[in-house]
Formats: structure tokens, C-alpha cells, sequence
């Protein structure tokens, strides 16, 4: 089998309310799409979840031409094409989101060519459905901010993440955790992710603050790339530390096991490398004492991988699903997505169980 052709599509869905967080507003959210060709008549869906100004012309331009004539099943053999074939190397960033849509689809290819899901291939499905958290309570006002986390919990999620952190909200972050604390109550599993935007110093004195709400873990304090500022972070507060979304290759995550740094890691298959480099990064978690929870934030593409990766690897905890209507989870599944009281059943058709409908 070979690779006949890949190409990028992409979608956007507008949004009736803006999505907010510490870093950035959106009032619209674009997904690209890859679509891997062959010319045994299978195609395989990925999901580049880079620059969305840039991923076509990477799709297309820069990794179409490595692609074609590779045989899809040969999955670490395209992966090394993709990544290590030139002098110049980019080790992070939109190319290698590229790389991890089109690693993606190739196991979509290799699932359906041997007639299994995917998360066969990864070593056996060891369960049937990922118990999920709720993704995201946007940063807004707090009494619609507690109004939506409450109705999670009565759809049965037993965990709720939020965004906060902007600069010049502190006290009112406060007020948006004390009413979403209220209407969850005291038993509700309460994420908080303030998404990198404060330093050391400051990240502990807003943990200290959120002490009292009892925070599930505290998520992307400090600066991505600072293992060490994470680490310091760790022992001075009561809090579980998460971090990883943003931090790319098996290697990439090396600082974090060297620096004790965090307690939750959040590999994104499609940022990091693929499933393969999730795997590897998920395994090597384990080994360090820490709890695998893998990053999920785009399209159904990728909570279609991440079903199938944390089926097969059980050990890990705590699918991120986007209760919010507004990303394309339903359109893409092959079956239709079951999600019942906080739990999301992993796809049973071969390959990830979705595709790109005309």
C-alpha cells in the first residue's frame, strides 16, 4: 500500500459566545482536518492542531511531497521521513502538529486495513469506557460560569475544569472559583487551569489563594518550558501539579521527570508526535511515579485517538471532553459518540472509528 495523496480541509464553527482564557479570546473555532490517501482505496483522518493560519500550506507544501509513495502501515518509517529527513530539524511547533495528524491517520489507515481499532494495535482494549472530565468553564461571569458547572454535574461528570488567570482578574477569579466551588459542591472533582501565563512567584501566591476551594490539580501555573519553575512551585504548595500540553516529543518531557516537576502529565497526541510519541511519554510517566492524563482539546479526530490510546493504556486517568457544543466531535464519528453520566465509550469500528463526511 501506498500513500497517494494528502490534503488539509478545513472547518470552522462560530461561536455564540467568545471562548476566553488567560492568554487569548476567540470568537470562532477552525479545525484542519488531514486526509491521508492510497491507493488501496483507504483514507485516514487526522487532525493538525497547530497555527490554523499555517497548517494547510505545512500540510500540503512541506509534508505532502515526504508522504507520497510511503506505505501508511509502516507508521514509525513515515514518521522518520516526516521528522528526521532533513538538515534542518524542527523539533516542536506547527510542523511537527503536521507530523502528529498525519501519524494519526496513518494508524486510521493501518486499523482499517487489518480490520481493527486502533486501540488493538496499541497492545489490546482494556476498557470499554473512559470515565471523562468536563472541558471548559470559559472564563466569564460567575454566576453563568456556576450555572453551567452545575448542570455538568447533574449530567453525571464527577470533574470540572475551568479557566482563569487573566491579568487584573485576580479577585475576581476568586469570585468565578467561590461560585463555581458553591454550585458544585464540596465533592466535585474542580480543575484549574490558568494556561502559563504567571511566574513562580506569582503562580504561588494565586495557589495559595485557591487553597481554599480545594482545587483537583492546578494546571500550566508557570511558563511550559520551565520544569524546574514547576518543581519549585510543587513544594511549596498542597496542590497537584499539572502540566505537558505544551511540550513536544518523548524527549521534550525528559525536564519534567529530571525536575520532580509535576504530578499529572497532559501529552497532546496531536501536538507532541502522534500516538506512538503519547504512548512513549505515558509509559515513561508511569515509570516516574507520575499520572498520565492526556491533553484533548480539538476535534473528534483527536478524542477519537485518545479514547483509543487510553483504552488501551489504563493506567491512565481522566479523558478531557468538551461538553460545550462547540467543537466537531459527532459529525466525524463513524458510530454515534456515546457519552453517559461523565463517561465516553471508546469507538469499535476499525481504524478510529471517524471520517470526514461530504
Amino acid at each position: 500500500m501506498q500513500i497517494t495523496d494528502v490534503r488539509a480541509v478545513q472547518l470552522t464553527r462560530h461561536l455564540d459566545r467568545p471562548q476566553r482564557n488567560s492568554r487569548e479570546s476567540r470568537s470562532e473555532r477552525t479545525f484542519t482536518l488531514v486526509l491521508v490517501e492510497t491507493d488501496a482505496g483507504l483514507t485516514g483522518l487526522g487532525d493538525a492542531y497547530g497555527d490554523q493560519a499555517l497548517m494547510p500550506t505545512i500540510i500540503e507544501r512541506r509534508l505532502r511531497p515526504m508522504a507520497l509513495g510511503l506505505d501508511p502501515c509502516q507508521i514509525d518509517a513515515v514518521w522518520r521521513r516526516l521528522f528526521a529527513s532533513r538538515a534542518f530539524w524542527e523539533t516542536g511547533g506547527s510542523v511537527l502538529c503536521g507530523i502528529s495528524a498525519i501519524e494519526v491517520a496513518c494508524w486510521d489507515i493501518r486499523g482499517q486495513a487489518e480490520g481493527v481499532p486502533v486501540a488493538e494495535l496499541l497492545g489490546g482494549r482494556k476498557r470499554d469506557w473512559i470515565e471523562a472530565y468536563a472541558s471548559d468553564l470559559h472564563w466569564e461571569e460567575p454566576p453563568r460560569m456556576a450555572e453551567t458547572a452545575a448542570r455538568y454535574v447533574e449530567q453525571g461528570y464527577r470533574c470540572v475544569k475551568t479557566h482563569i488567570g487573566a491579568p487584573g482578574e485576580g479577585d475576581r477569579d476568586l469570585q468565578r472559583v467561590e461560585a463555581v466551588r458553591q454550585a458544585i459542591g464540596p465533592d466535585v472533582g474542580f480543575m484549574i487551569d490558568v494556561n502559563t501565563v504567571f511566574g513562580p512567584e506569582q503562580a504561588l501566591a494565586f495557589g495559595r489563594a485557591l487553597i481554599l476551594f480545594r482545587p483537583y490539580w492546578y494546571e500550566e501555573p508557570v511558563w511550559p518550558v520551565d520544569a524546574s519553575g514547576h518543581a519549585w512551585l510543587r513544594a511549596r504548595l498542597p496542590l497537584k501539579i499539572a502540566t505537558g500540553e505544551n511540550l513536544y516529543l518523548s524527549q521534550g518531557f525528559e525536564p519534567l521527570w529530571t525536575h520532580q516537576a509535576c504530578d499529572y502529565v497532559m501529552p497532546d497526541i496531536l501536538r507532541c508526535g502522534g500516538i506512538e510519541q503519547t504512548r512513549q511519554i505515558c509509559q515513561t510517566a508511569l515509570r516516574h511515579g507520575v499520572i498520565p492524563s492526556p491533553h484533548n482539546f480539538s476535534s473528534g479526530v483527536g478524542l477519537a485517538a485518545t479514547l483509543h490510546l487510553m483504552a488501551a493504556l489504563p493506567e491512565t486517568e481522566w479523558l478531557e471532553f468538551d461538553p460545550t457544543g462547540t467543537a466537531i466531535y459527532e459529525e466525524l464519528f463513524i458510530e454515534p459518540l456515546q457519552v453517559e453520566r461523565g463517561r465516553v465509550r471508546v469507538p469499535t469500528t476499525p481504524g478510529l472509528g471517524v471520517r470526514l463526511r461530504k
